[in-house]
């Protein structure tokens, strides 16, 4: 069996959520299959690199391909980030041959990459729920993409249908795609593997840790809140991500400083986000860990505070939250109160060493019950089998090809602005122009 894996991201920028779930995925799965290939790319990650690790390909999105199907999408060309997105994702149809040697086709929902492949349906394809790009932009409480979330939403509506297995690793997640598509999603757990050797109350450095882009639905307002909540003394908590904007004007740390003068840069510290391997070693040494997120497909740092020997406190509308009990293997709390959030902090700051031993011992004996690799492995492994065997091939869709195929011709933006009112288009040049000066 061969299998093509079409990502947004991999080895070797391997801080995001997808990459570091089919960093751990794709090293078990090797052994147990013929030969695997990674294609990796999207609208902002192209490169002429090609990396062989441990006898896996791994090849970028070339540059000259995207480009030239940038071209392709210019009737998009008002919506960048989503004619970038698609652009990419028919490019790397293009690179790999049209998947040309191999049995199966795997794709997230982040991104596009999915969409040639079930527009010319001829390999059966994967798609993993991960969280995908209209489904983020939903979250986006000040900073929505307009047209652009709408049309990915569109593209996901229509395509995901046509996927031959959906799957999440998350319960609720696998629940929010059923409801929305009327299409059964299997739910298959994540393979995890991150076996360290704890470090004991005593040992652990004075402060909590986030990990996690500083954006609204990442649920840093929460977190600032219920810190000024607390009835003890205010811990030092060092969040690692990248900064984002807030409305478009101001960028979301600018925000949060102005809104929480107290807590920005005095209680929560912003910090630059770090390779993998450093923050590990972060994430062992602190005190507690949070995912404040208002809402989160699933989190994978949380598997990494619970295999890390550090106590976690997790928001229930993360996927991860599915594996924690209340103050049995960690805390979480619920409808983004900064009061129950609050509560759980402090119950953290007061455990004694004792206390604190057992709840790691017991994350740590969740992990090995619900993540076993074995188990997850044979899941996956009958899913593509299973495949294997169905004829995939679907007749050519004459409205999905006008939809989302590339176009050769060249689109006249012209013929666009031609049914903008010539009020409207002067007043956005003036206004463009006082914002350049």
């Amino acid at each position: 069996m061969k299998i093509l894996f079409i990502l947004p991201e991999y080895y070797p920028h391997s801080g995001g959520g997808i990459s570091t779930y089919y960093l751990h995925y794709i090293k078990a799965l090797k052994n147990e299959v013929d030969e695997i290939c990674v294609l990796v790319g999207s609208g902002y990650t192209q490169s002429e690199d090609i990396f062989n690790i441990d006898g896996i390909k791994i090849e970028y999105l070339k540059p000259t391909i995207y480009k030239n199907y940038l071209n392709k999408f210019s009737k998009f060309d008002l919506v960048p980030e989503y004619r970038n997105n698609i652009a990419a994702a028919w490019a790397m149809w293009k690179q790999s041959n049209e998947g040309a040697g191999f049995d199966i086709i795997e794709c997230t929902d982040f991104g596009l990459g999915f969409v040639p492949w079930l527009v010319n349906h001829k390999l059966p394809v994967v798609t993993r729920l991960h969280g995908s790009t209209g489904q983020i932009d939903l979250y986006e409480t000040h900073f929505k993409t307009g047209l652009s979330g709408d049309l990915h939403r569109q593209a996901e509506l229509i395509l995901l249908n046509y996927a031959d297995k959906l799957i999440s690793h998350s319960l609720a997640n696998k629940i929010y795609w059923e409801n929305i598509l009327r299409k059964n999603v299997e739910l298959v757990f994540t393979i995890f593997s991150n076996e360290q050797v704890f470090v004991s109350l005593n040992e652990k450095e004075n402060y909590g840790i986030v990990c996690g882009r500083i954006q609204d639905w990442k649920g840093p307002d929460i977190l600032s809140k219920a810190i000024e909540l607390l009835q003890v003394e205010k811990p030092i908590i060092k969040w690692f991500g990248r900064n984002t904007s807030f409305d478009g004007k101001i960028d979301k740390i600018t925000h949060l400083q102005k809104s929480y003068p107290k807590i920005w840069g005095k209680q929560i510290l912003p910090q630059e986000p770090l390779p993998h391997h450093k923050i590990i070693k972060i994430q062992k040494q602190a005190k507690f860990a949070v995912i404040p997120s208002t809402w989160d497909m699933f989190n994978f740092t949380g598997l990494e505070y619970l295999s890390s020997g550090t106590v976690l406190i997790c928001s229930e509308n993360a996927g991860v939250s599915e594996l924690i009990e209340n103050g049995v293997n960690g805390f979480k709390y619920s409808n983004n109160d900064p009061l129950e959030l609050a509560n759980c902090i402090e119950a953290v700051l007061k455990l004694n060493e004792r206390e604190y031993k057992q709840i790691v011992e017991n994350a740590k004996t969740t992990l090995l019950k619900n993540l076993d690799s074995k188990k997850i492995l044979e899941a996956n492994a009958q899913i593509y089998k299973h495949l294997l065997n169905i004829n995939t091939y679907i007749n050519d869709n004459v409205y999905l090809n006008e939809l989302f195929k590339p176009i050769g011709n060249k689109y006249n933006l012209g013929d666009l602005l031609k049914n903008i009112s010539l009020k409207k288009l002067i007043h956005y040049t003036l206004d463009r122009t006082i914002k350049k000066i």
